[in-house]
């Protein structure tokens, strides 16, 4: 039976230490030497930056943002060797340490910290690699996916706003999220029109099973809906959310594709140069 990358990091870590560790250095250890003096991490978020935080939502505190993403219970969960649970609670704390690190950086004082504030940092980097994810920033808020070489290679190469939907819809939290999927691949199918007829020189069968699956799949029209007959499309109409949901995840992998396959084009010339130049011996 196949090993899941989650089967193979927890039998080289005890998660449930590293949880320890983590919780430790986040809520119980002082990190602080300047003012606002021994504080905890969370507890210097909370007196300093989390009340300007533009991801924080209607939560007035600290406390109660973890109250209402269930922090103590997602402790618990990664304890008992959660995964899932446990690159949550590496999420909410790297975040919260992201908005402690930008604070250094705005007073110009980073000499205000202990060493426990950057080996927290390690500890949680340490963790994602083992669990071949990686910690996207997007901003004032950072994001931890599994570590895909094609997404991070799309998401290097187009626009930014793009890159980050590219990149969040991989994240555990869009799972079942049907509707955000959509406008994701929405957008990425208007991305890449302008550059159709090119996708069809390099991959014709690909371009074609791209468009039509935006224009077919309840994505740019509404197939799912005997109003407009003309749109309707029966199958698609009584498949379940589950199943359109894979099928979605497909064609995300294809627009991954069609954007690198455009992106390689370049290479591609470059590498035809350099091949005259190897077989006519010039220099």
């Amino acid at each position: 039976m196949r090993k899941s990358i989650f089967d193979i990091a927890s039998a080289s870590i005890n998660i449930s230490n590293e949880v320890d560790r983590i919780v430790s250095m986040s809520i119980k250890e002082k990190c602080t030497y300047s003012s606002p003096y021994n504080r905890t991490l969370f507890e210097f978020v909370d007196e300093r930056c989390f009340r300007d935080w533009r991801y924080r939502g209607h939560f007035v505190n600290v406390d109660d943002f973890l109250e209402a993403v269930n922090y103590k219970e997602i402790i618990i969960a990664a304890q008992n060797g959660d995964t899932e649970a446990f690159m949550t609670l590496i999420e909410l704390t790297y975040n919260l340490w992201n908005l402690a690190y930008h604070d250094i950086i705005d007073e110009k004082s980073a000499s205000g910290w202990n060493n426990n504030f950057f080996h927290l940092r390690d500890v949680m980097l340490d963790n994602i690699e083992k669990y071949n994810h990686k910690a996207y920033v997007d901003d004032e808020r950072i994001l931890i996916i599994e570590d895909k070489p094609e997404v991070t290679a799309v998401a290097e190469i187009i626009e930014h706003d793009l890159a980050i939907d590219i990149i969040r819809y991989n994240h555990r939290s869009m799972q079942g999220e049907i509707e955000l999927k959509k406008k994701i691949l929405i957008a990425l199918g208007l991305e890449l029109e302008p550059k159709r007829k090119e996708l069809q020189v390099l991959n014709k069968q690909l371009s074609d099973d791209i468009f039509f699956m935006l224009n077919n799949m309840n994505l740019r029209h509404n197939n799912r809906s005997k109003k407009d007959m003309t749109k309707y499309k029966e199958y698609v109409a009584k498949m379940s959310k589950a199943r359109l949901e894979k099928w979605y995840d497909e064609l995300y992998q294809m627009l991954l594709l069609a954007f690198l396959l455009l992106d390689n084009v370049g290479r591609t010339e470059t590498v035809k140069d350099l091949k005259g130049k190897i077989v006519g011996g010039k220099i």
